[in-house]
């Protein structure tokens, strides 16, 4: 048999939808020539759906709806429920070239910015069109310190709030050292007391809107030729008051020093340092059977009965299938565990029995390789889990079940935030017994502060 080296090239069209939301400056003039420059929003999972009210709640936008005068053009795409930003790249900048086409936008100031979920789209979209954005300003966020040496010439302003707990600040402060360690304009704003929802601050100081127009894309232009934050304000309203000019021209905020003596979670867009966390695709079935199969004995401790088709690869390619049609469905959520230096499959993270409705809630479930327990592996995982399903799923609860005598297991939960609620009696058949199992929960941390 002859082996044969080939190349398609080929022009494949897609179809893309994705709803947003423009605003326009009161002083927009169709027929004026002015170049008017461009912000682009990235919102949190709350904003997720397909309804863009949901947009509005949180971030930059809730902050223009109740603004007067705000001298950008402003536009927040809307991901669906279950998407990252990183799966909707095409629909994003179509939005952008759409938008230079037909509204009078500056090009060369084209500013970047996000929350949350959308923080770590910032970091993507940039990283993958660096030349679109003139500085970025991710919110309450993180990214992949491989970022930085793509965007050493991308200026960029990180916040973060120094008590959040959905997000760490230490994914803020890794990524910008990085980006200092390659030379790059950074700087890192941490705000003492303030949780996930930091957006609140961030978009409310007008140092952030004078800082972007300091900056343009195109380097026949140096920072700060362009028209200013307070030129702009002046020109949308001449009769504003001098004092509230003043308050405009405050300094910008300055960097508080920030030690946390708790170890960094090390969250990436993909899981951890030392894990790679990502749903379970169809080239997966080699490795997930050859993983079913070394660790037989072991997972019968702690899984029901199964039948010995199980373990074939007719069974495993189903199984897998079956995963990624629920994923569809926005049923079940099944990731699989790789060591991110080795790739070697050492474990899987299932989310089951997604409920939506007045419950937003699923089930936590997770199996480890035998020869990985003990070393902090399934605690980084599940964690990473945890915030993709309140960050990107926008669940509100999920709970587990772990049998009494299983330690670890219980350790695991706990350390990854889970409570103990209680005791369901002989509730599965695990290895052809009935076997007890606490029940735990953990709640949205952000539905909490909300009650609060």
């Amino acid at each position: 048999m002859n082996g044969r080296e080939l190349r398609i090239d080929k022009q494949i069209l897609k179809s893309i939808r994705m709803k947003y939301l423009l605003y326009v400056p009161l002083t927009y003039d169709e027929s004026d020539s002015k170049k008017w420059p461009l912000i682009l929003y990235l919102h949190g999972a709350g904003g997720s759906g397909t309804q863009p009210d949901a947009i509005r709640r949180e971030g930059l936008p809730a902050r223009i709806e109740q603004e007067r005068n705000f001298p950008f053009i402003v536009v927040a795409p809307q991901c669906t429920l279950g998407a990252f930003w990183n799966t909707r790249e095409d629909e994003v900048l179509a939005i952008l070239d759409e938008l230079e086409e037909h509204w009078h936008i500056d090009s060369d100031r084209v500013y970047l910015t996000g929350f949350s979920m959308g923080a770590y789209g910032v970091w993507q979209l940039a990283d993958h069109h660096p030349e679109r954005f003139a500085a970025i300003a991710p919110v309450s966020g993180g990214g992949d310190p491989a970022h930085a040496r793509k965007l050493k010439d991308m200026p960029a302003w990180i916040f973060h709030g120094m008590d959040d707990q959905v997000i760490r600040p230490s994914e803020s402060e890794k990524i910008a050292e990085a980006m200092r360690k390659v030379g790059a304009e950074v700087e890192l704003t941490l705000y003492p007391g303030m949780g996930h929802d930091c957006w609140k601050k961030v978009y409310a100081n007008e140092g952030l809107y004078r800082w972007f127009l300091e900056h343009a894309s195109s380097p026949q232009r140096t920072a700060g030729t362009g028209e200013t934050w307070m030129e702009a304000y002046q020109e949308m309203d001449a009769n504003q008051p001098r004092h509230e000019q003043e308050n405009q021209a405050q300094s910008l905020s300055a960097r508080p020093d920030w030690t946390n003596g708790e170890s960094a979670l090390g969250l990436y867009h993909d899981g951890t340092e030392r894990l790679r966390v990502e749903l379970v695709k169809e080239s997966d079935v080699g490795d997930l059977l050859e993983h079913e199969l070394k660790n037989k004995a072991f997972f019968l401790q702690f899984t029901a009965t199964r039948d010995e088709s199980f373990y074939t690869h007719d069974e495993q390619v189903a199984r897998v299938r079956r995963s990624i049609d629920a994923a569809a469905a926005d049923k079940r959520y099944t990731f699989m565990v790789r060591e991110r230096e080795s790739g070697l499959l050492i474990g899987g993270v299932d989310l089951m029995d997604v409920k939506r409705g007045s419950l937003q809630s699923a089930l936590i479930g997770y199996s480890m390789d035998g020869d990985y327990n003990g070393k902090g592996y399934m605690t980084e995982a599940v964690r990473f889990v945890v915030r993709h399903a309140f960050e990107v799923l926008a669940l509100h609860r999920i709970e587990a079940g772990v049998m009494p005598h299983n330690r670890g297991s219980l350790r695991v939960m706990e350390k990854a935030g889970f409570e103990r609620e209680g005791l369901c009696r002989r509730n599965v058949n695990i290895n052809g017994r009935w076997q007890d199992h606490v029940l735990l929960a953990i709640v949205n941390p952000k539905d909490m502060e909300e009650e609060e």
